[in-house]
């Protein structure tokens, strides 16, 4: 089965958001990758979601003097250029401006030296803007040292090119909207609400609609996603490297989740006898010459080590402790905990408020929400 009940209708319109002209000026603004002069510094490749570059690096490094080097649009330039050295002990901002000197696009860039938390609160999240207006939630951590950790990833971005207008005639400039937002009401403090919502004309037109929400570690480029389906799975990316100096023996998460009212098919045909479920897991695996786990993946892909689903998703109203034990694939060798102890492994975390979004199947209004979720190392109480 394939990674694809997170990409929930990226595919709505990402696949064919050329149709949509008011996002094509972004695409000849673009920073379409970024690198370093020694590569052995980076944990990962840096992350692009949207207008901002995440650099994963290792601690050594003197990152008040820091220079990334950025590979662009054709035409576009960047100030500060690319290569030029900074002081990354905070965020900075770098401008990109098209070839015709008629749009501009903002970027922010964080150097992180931290290792990853292994608990979440989701108490932290801001507003990113797309053309026109329009903006969403997205959702970071903060490091033990105080850094911002740009971690999570949603495909709302990716919602924004579909145009959809409510009913009541709420538009895409409201981050409320937005299948994955925040919520005030959790087990602590703020939650995150996933909800499945309608795409629609232009997702009735294609036949994909409507899109689940989501919410992974890892990175969703719409700039990439937006040249066709097969780019839109190629664009999400799953997981980040983390240390683990024990075992993760299981993936521990609070949630609610409420059905929506009909179940439906591809076509918006009612299923009869059939509720929505939704979906969470979380994955350790080992990335192989570069590559790391995109939407075209299969759960019984031989780079997985170990990985943690929800096997009978159940409604309930009230917040639920779900524990999901860690089965592993494989012995874990003296070679296997070198990985684990120094980032080899990479870990994926995936929620979605439909098990089936991906295949444009579900019940629009089904609500998963989320709080509190860690993982569990071996040794703890």
């Amino acid at each position: 089965m394939k990674f694809r009940t997170i990409i929930i209708g990226i595919c709505i319109c990402l696949g064919f958001s050329s149709c949509i002209q008011d996002e094509a000026a972004n695409t000849e603004a673009d920073i379409e990758s970024c690198t370093v002069s020694d590569p052995s510094i980076l944990k990962m490749p840096p992350i692009i979601n949207n207008n901002t570059v995440i650099i994963m690096a290792q601690p050594t490094i003197d990152i008040t003097q820091f220079a990334p080097l950025f590979e662009l649009t054709e035409g576009a330039t960047i100030e500060p250029t690319s290569g030029t050295a900074r002081d990354f002990s905070t965020p900075q901002t770098y401008v990109v401006t098209s070839e015709d000197r008629q749009w501009k696009k903002e970027y922010t860039v964080y150097v992180d030296i931290s290792d990853i938390k292994l608990d979440f609160s989701f108490e932290h999240w801001e507003i990113k803007e797309g053309a026109k207006g329009k903006q969403w939630h997205e959702f970071y951590e903060i490091s033990t040292s105080g850094q911002k950790q740009s971690i999570w990833a949603t495909a709302n971005a990716g919602y924004a090119l579909t145009g959809y207008i409510t009913p009541e005639g709420g538009r895409l400039t409201d981050p409320k909207i937005y299948p994955t937002v925040s919520e005030e009401v959790g087990v602590r403090g703020k939650c995150v609400k996933l909800e499945t919502k309608p795409t629609g004309a232009f997702g009735d037109m294609v036949k994909m609609p409507l899109a689940a929400g989501n919410l992974f570690l890892g990175s969703f480029d719409a700039s990439v996603a937006g040249q066709g389906p097969k780019e839109a799975l190629a664009a999400t990316k799953f997981g980040i490297p983390m240390n683990y100096h024990r075992k993760p023996i299981a993936f521990n998460v609070w949630y609610k989740y409420t059905p929506g009212p009909v179940f439906t098919d591809e076509n918006k045909n009612p299923v009869d006898d059939e509720i929505d479920k939704f979906d969470i897991y979380a994955i350790i695996y080992e990335p192989k010459d570069g590559k790391v786990l995109d939407g075209s993946i299969q759960f019984d892909d031989e780079c997985i080590i170990a990985i943690a689903r929800v096997d009978d998703p159940q409604p309930s109203n009230t917040y639920k402790e779900l524990t999901l034990p860690f089965e592993y694939r494989k012995k874990i060798e003296d070679e296997d905990w070198k990985k684990l102890s120094n980032g080899q492994y990479y870990t994926a975390i995936v929620f979605s408020s439909s098990r089936s979004g991906a295949y444009f199947r579900g019940a629009i209004g089904s609500i998963l929400t989320i709080d509190e979720a860690r993982i569990i190392l071996e040794g703890d109480k």
